[in-house]
């Protein structure tokens, strides 16, 4: 008699894809901006290393930062350029909107997306943060979706660099 042991993995889903979805579906019918927003395909450009992961206080149930941590980076896979989670999908982007970009070069605004962060005390609550860059100002808006990747709550912040001279 055999006894068969074996693992269900399930696989988390394209957190920023659904993040980039709900924004420029959702957010931008609320938010609209004047002019074309730049953003970039491979998760090497539209995850700005250089920014850090803001917390989301205006959610109605926040999560601080000794709350949360990154997703599990090998499990998650973008470290493979064959990934699914490596290149964002834009084939149904309204090009009057977004301007395509292919490196981090670009005219204002641009578009930048948090990696996505979990819940230590739920599992089943992603976060990721979608950054809205002007020249001096930064809309931030954070986005919490579910285990599916799908949209449970949203909110916005934003802050402003003032220069005196």
């Amino acid at each position: 008699m055999g006894i068969g042991i074996g693992f269900a993995r399930s696989e988390l889903p394209f957190f920023e894809q659904s993040a980039f979805d709900f924004y420029r579906l959702e957010i931008l019918k609320a938010n609209p901006v004047k002019k074309r927003i730049s953003v970039y395909r491979y998760y090497s450009e539209f995850q700005d290393s250089n920014r850090y992961f803001a917390e989301g206080e205006c959610l109605k149930n926040p999560v601080f930062k000794n709350q949360i941590r990154e997703v599990d980076r090998t499990a998650y896979g973008q470290n493979n350029i064959d990934s699914d989670k490596f290149e964002l999908n834009f084939s149904e982007i309204d090009r009057k909107q977004f301007k395509i970009r292919k490196n981090g070069r670009g005219s204002f605004p641009k578009l930048f997306i948090s990696y996505p962060m979990v819940s230590i005390k739920n599992s089943k609550r992603f976060f990721v943060n979608i950054y809205e860059n002007y020249e001096r100002r930064t809309n931030n808006y954070h986005i919490e979706l579910d285990e599916n990747g799908r949209v449970i709550d949203w909110c916005n912040s934003y802050h402003e660099t003032i220069i005196i001279h």
